[in-house]
């Protein structure tokens, strides 16, 4: 049995993966999280991930090389809900604490007060992992109580984009405790289709044929579908054969349902509900917009980048870093409708294949790939075990 602190250098760690969200439910925080946990397994780590229980849900299962422990009782209130994960994770914890290395919090919600307690009680190293930001993000949400435990306790903070790296910073955040590693996709998967594979997903996903724009995301304020039907009726007019798809779930459904119901100018969009892969429905689609008015690091966007496809995305939050305004994409002011139509109207004339969409590829492989994340994930966990002083340089 190895006693903390004796890590050789050649043992991969082990890992806790601390997370309220987790597949089946769907989202960019649950795809991230899953997939790089799945990396991480894939390159030796041994990754425990401790979630949320819902009904139907097996409590462990082994999946992708990671064992997944749910825990808690997540359809009670919210209260018992969270109350009861925090508890069970912590248990949880407790008990694998002879053997787990780091724990890695995903936002600075309830699995933040887990690792701030293995950290404390349990003397678990903790990176601390943020995903959104402004008013609605980690740092505004996590309070002022658990913010300066965060910055007292933790041994590292990840930032996945400029915006968060201000909000740690604001917070009190030694810069030498923050690493730049972003989020990452499949770009294996998540690859340009060809006519054909195009021809072949439309007919099998039963899309229409006529050119199609993709939106992947929750349909909430924050990300703006309802900005996305202002602007429609004008491409419309400009691309009468054109349809918009919308993936997604969320608060705003309802309302865009009612919205679209019986509008002649919004004949061709559909509310194509949440689905766990969106890959096909990408590599299907000529174009993908994101009008969102906050974001950390939009995971939908790196995935369509991925696929090779013409994007527009609003000027927010880690969009700026992601999206070249006119190299790999168009980035528009955030509320402005008909400069989305503007937008989506020329991403529609490029098509997929052309060179932006090239480029945006090129973008994810270079620096939002999963494996160049996992990666940097992996020098990151062997800084802390190691005790190497810290360097606010990038790690990835």
């Amino acid at each position: 049995m190895r006693l903390r602190g004796e890590h050789p250098a050649a043992v991969l760690p082990h890992v806790a993966m601390v997370t309220s969200l987790f597949p089946p439910s769907i989202g960019g925080i649950q795809t991230h999280t899953w997939k790089v946990s799945e990396a991480l397994a894939q390159r030796g780590a041994r990754v425990t991930v401790i979630t949320r229980h819902h009904a139907g849900l097996l409590r462990r299962e082994e999946r992708g090389g990671c064992t997944i422990l749910r825990v808690g009782r997540g359809d009670a209130s919210r209260a018992v809900a969270t109350g009861s994960y925090v508890l069970e994770a912590f248990a949880a914890l407790a008990k694998l604490c002879v053997s787990v290395d780091v724990v890695h919090v995903q936002q600075m919600l309830s699995p933040l007060t887990v690792g701030l307690a293995a950290r404390s009680l349990l003397r678990i190293p903790l990176v601390v992992n943020p995903h959104a930001c402004g008013a609605i993000g980690d740092v505004s949400q996590a309070g002022l109580a658990r913010g300066r435990a965060a910055r007292r306790l933790a041994d590292a903070f990840i930032s996945i984009s400029r915006p968060i790296r201000a909000e740690l910073t604001d917070l009190g955040v030694p810069a030498a405790r923050i690493f730049d590693i972003p989020n990452g996709v499949d770009t294996h998967s998540l690859r340009p289709a060809s006519k054909d594979e195009r021809d072949s997903l439309r007919h099998g996903l039963g899309l229409p044929r006529g050119p199609l724009v993709v939106y992947a995301g929750r349909l909430a304020p924050e990300k703006g579908p309802d900005v996305l039907l202002d602007a429609w009726p004008q491409l419309a007019r400009a691309r009468p054969d054109a349809h918009l798809l919308l993936l997604g779930t969320g608060a705003l459904a309802g309302a865009l349902r009612a919205r679209i119901a019986g509008v002649p100018a919004l004949a061709h969009v559909t509310l194509g509900g949440g689905v766990s892969d969106v890959g096909p429905y990408l590599r299907a689609a000529d174009a993908f917009v994101l009008p969102s008015r906050s974001e950390g690091l939009p995971v939908a966007l790196l995935e369509a980048m991925a696929c090779g496809l013409p994007c527009v995305a609003t000027r927010v939050g880690g969009s700026i870093e992601v999206l070249e305004d006119g190299q790999s994409g168009e980035l528009v002011a955030s509320g402005d409708a008909p400069a989305l139509a503007r937008a989506l109207e020329r991403a529609l004339q490029l098509g997929p294949g052309s060179p932006q969409g090239t480029h945006a590829r090129e973008v994810c492989l270079q620096r939002y790939s999963l494996d160049r994340v996992a990666s940097a994930y992996l020098a990151l966990y062997a800084q802390l075990l190691e005790g190497v002083a810290f360097s606010s340089a990038m790690v990835a």
